[in-house]
This record gives structure tokens, C-alpha cells and sequence, in this order.
């Protein structure tokens, strides 16, 4: 499919940081990875309904550039993502925690407590940092640790038992972030995520560069959907489930880069895909627009 013009992305050297590819496929479309880290070796597991990005990734055309490429028009924290650096001081207060070394959350988390000296000068710049692009209050999210070579990183650790293993991980594929009281037409409502690369090798982000709302109208253009309800909580399936050939686009974070993401308000992911360490990340949620 064509990609159509929704979420715009900001930053520099775009055509170097983004590709694109052919859609979504269901998870056992496609053989799982494997994945290796110290001595744990697995293939992967999904969810039953869980879908992946396609793997034909490609740079994009002149025109879909054109198309996704920041306009500044209607710029709102809820249609744009945001790619940038961190300050060099801030990267040499991460690099005294030692993240590189953790195993797990818990461990990353620790690194944290251990640190707590540290920890305030970071608090510090980082305050500094987001109030200066920050539309309304923020809050601190996670520190979350992924392992390497995953096609995609969510899973809900919520239904996870305490001290679960790598045989308990179902990955959640693509899929839309929610809160408890959003509605589908609410959801732009609840701002974003700034989320920093704090491991030692390039991540990425996956999308599709539709709001809600857009994805809500194309469904509703199906005959067969005309009466069906599509709620917050059943979108994500529909939308994969009728089109599955509309383009994600791969967005290259490299250490101590950050996104900024409207997760509330479109179909995302990442990936660690062909990486050997561990992915480290920091998050926070609020209403931020460069």
C-alpha cells in the first residue's frame, strides 16, 4: 500500500535513520528468531494474535520521505515523532551506572539504587532537559532492559509470574499502548513517551504512520466492518487483520539517542534485531514537542 501522510518524524538525516518495508505478517508467518544472551538460548514466543513487521526493509523513496518528513504544520505532541541526541554531559553521567552490564530490569534498577549520588546529578540534567520541551507535567516510566536479536521487544510483564524465565515470554508484536480509562477517541489525549538508548548498540522503533483516528476511518470504509464496533481495545487486530500491506517504517536509535513517540496513538514496536548485547532503556511519559 501507499503510504499516506499522518505522523510526521523530526530529526536529521532521515534518510539515513529510516526504512520502510511491505507490512505485517502473523507470527507464524515467518520462522522465529533465536535468541542468545550469556547462557540463554531460545526461540522466540508470541502471543496467539501477535503480528510482525514484515523483514523486506528498504530505504525509503524520495516521495514517501516527502510524505513522513516534518512539516511543522499542526505540530502537536500527538502526530509527531521526534528523534535526537542527548547532551555529552548527560552521556558521560549514564556511562559512571555501568548500565552496559546489566542482566535484567531488576539489575539495571539496582545499578540506579547503588548510585544514588549519581543518580541526582542525572536527575538534574535530565530535568532540565525534558522541561525544555515538556507541554504539561511528566513523569518517570521504567528502566527496562530487552534481550538482544528480539524481532520485537513488548510483552506484558504483568502476566508474567514473579521470578518468570525466558520460557514464560509471549512478545505482544505490534500493537497500540493503552490506559486504563482511554477510549479510541481519547487516546490522542494522552500524550507521549521519551524514551533514551542507554545500551551500547543501535535499537530501533517500529510504526505505522497513521493516528487512531486515521486507522478508525479505514476501517470503516470495509463493507464488512460497516457494523462492527471498533473500540480501543479490539483496533490494533482489525487494522492488521484488513491491512496488512500498509508500510511500517524502521526508525534507527543509536546509543544515547532518543525518540519521542505518540504510543497511545499508533501501531508500534521495536526490534534488536541482529544485536549481541543487551538493550537498556529509559522511559518517561508526558506531552513533549520539540
Amino acid at each position: 500500500m501507499k503510504l499516506k501522510s499522518g505522523i510526521k518524524i523530526y530529526g536529521k538525516n532521515l534518510d539515513n535513520v529510516l526504512e520502510i518495508n511491505s507490512g505485517v505478517v502473523h507470527h507464524s508467518e515467518q520462522e522465529p528468531v533465536e535468541i542468545v544472551f550469556n547462557d540463554i538460548k531460545f526461540k522466540a514466543q508470541y502471543e496467539p494474535n501477535a503480528h510482525l513487521a514484515k523483514r523486506d526493509w528498504r530505504k525509503l523513496s524520495a516521495q514517501e520521505l516527502h510524505v513522513i518528513k516534518g512539516d511543522h504544520v499542526n505540530k502537536k505532541d500527538y502526530n509527531s515523532i521526534f528523534i535526537g541526541e542527548i547532551p555529552e554531559e548527560l552521556k558521560e553521567i549514564f556511562n559512571k551506572l555501568n548500565l552496559h552490564s546489566a542482566v535484567s530490569d531488576n539489575d539495571a534498577v539496582q545499578k540506579f539504587v547503588e548510585n544514588k549520588e549519581v543518580v541526582q546529578e542525572l536527575n538534574s540534567h535530565l530535568n532540565t532537559l525534558l522541561e525544555e520541551i515538556s507541554l504539561a507535567p511528566y513523569k518517570f516510566m521504567s528502566i527496562a532492559t530487552n534481550y538482544p536479536n528480539s524481532e520485537v521487544v513488548s510483552l506484558n510483564k504483568r502476566k508474567l509470574p514473579e521470578n518468570y524465565t525466558f520460557k514464560d515470554i509471549r512478545y505482544i508484536g505490534v500493537h497500540k499502548d493503552s490506559s486504563k480509562d482511554m477510549t479510541l477517541h481519547t487516546c490522542y489525549q494522552y500524550g507521549n513517551r521519551f524514551t533514551i538508548n542507554l545500551g551500547e548498540q543501535t535499537r530501533y522503533f517500529l510504526f505505522i504512520n497513521l493516528t487512531m483516528k486515521q486507522a478508525y476511518n479505514m476501517l470503516k470504509e470495509k463493507e464488512e466492518l460497516k457494523n462492527i464496533e471498533i473500540i480501543n481495545e479490539n483496533i490494533t487486530d482489525y487494522f492488521l487483520k484488513y491491512y496488512p500491506d500498509y508500510p511500517m517504517i524502521k526508525v534507527k536509535q543509536e546509543p544515547y539517542q532518543f525518540y519521542i513517540a505518540p504510543t497511545d496513538n499508533c501501531f508500534h514496536d521495536g526490534t534488536t534485531m541482529g544485536n549481541t548485547a543487551i538493550d537498556v532503556v529509559i522511559t518517561y511519559l508526558g506531552k513533549f514537542c520539540m
